[in-house]
């Protein structure tokens, strides 16, 4: 959707000027505290979680045209803590992958909206925008981090996507992932619940009770539509902490850009017939 953002009928290629694009890295490390297993007895066939250990990186690339820098982009990548790399081999080959997609998406995305950009940049200039020394960039592009579960069961993230490419407002997107920490694969909704029968219904009910102010919830009619057509594209973003699925919906995904975004949970405790219970939380928290 963002893409109807660039301005209609802009030239891409016919300047025919290269922008070179320089890279920089600067890190962030995150840690997650452990503990060793016990025999513990289990309720209903969950397995018991112990905390995994990991570090997240921000990846950054400017787009700089004549000395001008007319934007900013930003990534992430994670990795396992050595030890528990070497542990859940499947999964830091998941989360490499990962890595590797966003780093490719975002280069990708601003290759193609660099001809577009410099385009709008000329013709803003040529209008008396832009003038002076100013090197803040004009134009940006963030793929932000969070994370919501890493243990020996589950390892989930989702990360915040803000995109401003001119236009009268930013808008801002989610990317989630859900992955089996043993076997590096990437979660579905029919992977997390037993049926995703009547699941936009539950969706829908819970994000109009817990909405904030309760005038912003669209029609709910128009609402479980577009939910139900994001779960049978498979394009529903889910995440999963310890003590919730949780749903996010960008701007405009079931609603308009005033109602902002929005993040739905839905507790294990209060759902719980509904989940593969070998992926509700049950173990040991992470410390810090």
């Amino acid at each position: 959707m963002w893409k109807k953002m660039l301005v209609a009928g802009v030239a891409v290629a016919a300047l025919g000027i290269w922008a070179p694009v320089t890279t920089d890295y600067s890190y962030t490390g995150v840690a997650m505290a452990c503990e060793e297993p016990g025999d513990f007895a289990t309720p209903g066939g969950i397995p018991y979680s112990t905390p995994l250990a990991y570090n997240t990186s921000v990846q950054r690339s400017e787009l700089v045209y004549y000395g001008r820098k007319l934007m900013e982009s930003s990534t992430y990548e994670v990795t396992l803590a050595p030890d528990f790399a070497e542990a859940y081999p499947k999964l830091q080959d998941s989360l490499d992958k990962l890595s590797a997609e966003n780093w490719s998406y975002m280069r990708r995305m601003m290759n193609s909206w660099s001809p577009d950009l410099i385009a709008l940049y000329e013709e803003g200039k040529a209008g008396g925008w832009y003038q002076g020394d100013s090197n803040d960039p004009i134009y940006s592009y963030e793929l932000s981090y969070s994370g919501l579960r890493a243990d020996s069961t589950v390892f989930s993230c989702v990360g915040g996507e803000f995109v401003y490419l001119g236009g009268a407002h930013p808008v801002y997107y989610y990317k989630a992932h859900v992955f089996d920490s043993k076997t590096g694969k990437e979660l579905k909704l029919n992977d997390i619940f037993k049926t995703t029968d009547g699941l936009a219904e539950i969706i829908v009910e819970e994000a109009a009770n817990q909405i904030e102010p309760r005038s912003a919830m669209p029609d709910r009619t128009e609402a479980l539509k577009a939910v139900k057509a994001l779960i049978e594209d498979g394009n529903l973003q889910f995440g999963l902490s310890e003590d919730d699925c949780i749903i996010y919906f960008g701007n405009y995904e079931i609603g308009c850009y005033a109602m902002g975004t929005l993040e739905v949970k839905l507790p294990y405790h209060k759902y719980f017939k509904l989940f593969n219970n070998k992926y509700v939380f049950y173990g040991a928290r992470a410390k810090g």
